[in-house]
């Protein structure tokens, strides 16, 4: 649910403020809606602190509306996320979801958890480290009981040993330039950071200087660094993103190569980081850097948008970066 907040003259004449819930606005939707009962929710004002309790909506099963499944007649899952990276341990978050219902908790640092009361059904049970699923399994919740489902990290990234890397491949572009403000403020604000022109030096430059969004009439963005004799060869370099909007995902060159161009990704039809968002559906993209391509000492990246489409400036098709890296 998105709170709207809103100035607007009242009927009477007045001046007043209304919060509006945002239900189902379906910007960068990328499950098919579940429809039934919703709710109940609960709002608190607060002075900014979180609130000290849970707000008791036991209420709402003594007036027994249709579709609601009681607690008694709901279950838990139980159990301990595993092998997520340590520098995550307090982003560790399981969910559930099947075509009925979803559900999320937040794990403890050690990786244990307990699922909300859920509706008896199988679910598909997944791990986050941070926003990016890296496990999945399939557990079954029955009516009045508790059933332990452990979960593992089996993400490749989390088991790989990159030459270089640009980010955190965790779902987010956190720490890229831009992405403290994209929620707030549209790409075109002039307090943004400038989008264009970007050379990233691996080893010497700042995360944070490394652009979050990627556009076509903007872009490219250029990545360069050195490689010692040993790490020259056949390469894999990968980009992973967030977000995309009409159909724009990334092409490559090193030095002289240029990539193939990538199958476009699932179209949400939707602007997305124009809208205040990086999330969407997560796509990782490999290149095959062949040998000869990659030199001792400095080399040079650099990274376009590829699409069917066009646009102007902002408008452009573009997607958003999770990590780069090359192995």
């Amino acid at each position: 649910m998105h709170i709207q907040p809103t100035n607007r003259n009242s009927i009477s004449g007045g001046a007043d403020t209304a919060a509006i819930p945002d239900m189902n606005s379906g910007h960068v939707q990328t499950e098919s809606y579940r429809q039934g009962l919703h709710g109940p929710y609960a709002l608190w004002f607060t002075t900014g602190s979180a609130p000290s309790a849970d707000f008791d909506t036991t209420f709402w099963e003594a007036l027994n509306p249709s579709g609601l499944t009681t607690f008694a007649n709901r279950g838990y899952v139980r159990g301990t996320a595993s092998g997520i990276p340590s520098a995550f341990s307090d982003k560790i978050t399981v969910g559930w979801a099947n075509s009925a219902a979803q559900y999320w908790v937040k794990a403890s640092s050690a990786g244990a958890f307990t699922s909300p009361k859920m509706k008896p059904g199988t679910y598909t049970q997944t791990l986050y480290k941070n926003e990016l699923a890296v496990g999945t399994t399939s557990v079954t919740v029955s009516a009045g009981s508790t059933v332990t489902a452990n979960i593992a990290d089996t993400h490749v990234d989390d088991k790989t040993t990159y030459i270089w890397q640009i980010g955190d491949f965790d779902g987010t572009p956190a720490g890229f330039k831009n992405a403290d403000k994209i929620e707030t403020m549209h790409p075109s604000d002039s307090r943004m950071g400038g989008w264009s022109g970007i050379t990233y030096t691996v080893g010497s430059s700042s995360v944070s200087s490394f652009p979050m969004a990627l556009f076509q009439a903007i872009g490219p963005v250029k990545v360069t660094f050195n490689l010692s004799s040993s790490q020259i060869g056949a390469r894999t370099l990968k980009i992973a993103t967030t977000l995309a909007f009409a159909g724009g995902r990334p092409t490559v060159t090193v030095n002289g190569w240029s990539s193939s161009t990538p199958p476009a990704p699932t179209d949400l039809n939707s602007r997305g980081v124009t809208r205040g968002t990086w999330r969407g559906n997560n796509n990782e993209y490999t290149y095959a850097v062949p040998s000869g391509t990659l030199v001792a000492g400095s080399n040079t990246l650099t990274v376009y948008v590829a699409s069917g489409s066009s646009g102007d400036a902002y408008l452009s098709p573009n997607f958003v970066f999770d990590a780069l890296a090359l192995y």
